[in-house]
């Protein structure tokens, strides 16, 4: 079932003068058509200004289409009687943490949206309680946000959005201000979080070998789809990720210069422990 529908979208910033009139229109997405399914989790890769950002934005309402339809579980987000449900629907989690912090205490920010919404005060308990647990961050309940590491900010804002019970989680570029440690402690919580809840995540990064997470990759490049298919055809055709001017992850390189030399491995391989695994 998809959750997601994008059909024929068309976004057009303004470009404005010295004097705030509209000198042009300038494109930033063109014509873009996919579908989503319940239960994806999904890599948007691009380098910067290829459009990654906006067409996440475009999930939640925050960016409407100039043209074309983007439909979240049957709602066209172009309706203003849709916006408060699909923003419901969709969370999103930026880069940086400390833009969507609002409290000082990590049970009392995640709690925020909750009483923004109305839940009640058992339920919001429940929901705060079982957000932090799914996070691993329980014990950090009673904790001063500000002392908290990159990492740990990230998964309160994360569970803040959990909280609310979203079908769709957005993330874009929430690891690019943590180590590589914490971006694999966050990232192996948040395909958790898709298996067993089955939350459909979409992820915006430039780290390509985040893609290893994914069921999907979708490369952005000059505003249109480049390709959507799964990391392992992706990583069989290097030039995808050249022609988008992005790079193939390190082991992925090296999986593909062993096959050349005779070694007999798929080519595709994602991890240190898929390459050892053939080698051997």
């Amino acid at each position: 079932m998809n959750i997601v529908d994008v059909k024929n979208l068309i976004v057009d910033f303004d470009v404005l003068d010295d004097e705030g009139n509209v000198k042009l229109k300038k494109r930033v997405l063109d014509d873009i058509s996919f579908s989503i399914e319940e239960g994806d989790f999904i890599c948007m890769l691009g380098k910067n200004g290829s459009g990654k950002s906006t067409l996440a934005k475009t999930l939640n309402s925050l960016i409407l289409p100039t043209s074309g339809d983007v439909i979240v579980n049957g709602l066209n987000t172009k309706e203003e009687e849709n916006m408060t449900n699909i923003r419901q629907m969709v969370g999103m989690a930026f880069q940086n943490p400390d833009n969507q912090i609002v409290a000082s205490i990590v049970e009392e920010d995640i709690a925020f949206g909750l009483e923004n919404i109305g839940v009640e005060t058992s339920e919001i308990r429940k929901r705060i309680d079982a957000a932090m647990k799914n996070l691993s961050i329980y014990d950090l309940r009673n904790e001063q946000v500000n002392k908290l590491s990159g990492g740990q900010k990230q998964k309160v804002s994360i569970a803040g959005i959990l909280a609310m019970k979203p079908k769709i989680i957005v993330l874009d570029e929430p690891t690019s201000m943590i180590d590589k440690a914490g971006r694999t402690d966050l990232l192996d919580t948040v395909k958790k979080l898709n298996k067993d809840e089955n939350i459909t995540i979409i992820l915006i990064s430039h780290y390509i070998e985040e893609i290893k997470y994914c069921n999907k990759v979708l490369i952005l490049k000059d505003a249109k789809i480049s390709t959507i298919d799964t990391p392992e055809n992706v990583l069989l055709n290097p030039n995808l990720f050249y022609d988008a001017g992005l790079d193939m992850p390190y082991i992925a390189k090296l999986a593909t210069r062993l096959k050349k030399r005779g070694k007999k491995l798929k080519g595709n391989e994602m991890s240190v422990s898929d390459l050892c695994r053939y080698l051997k």
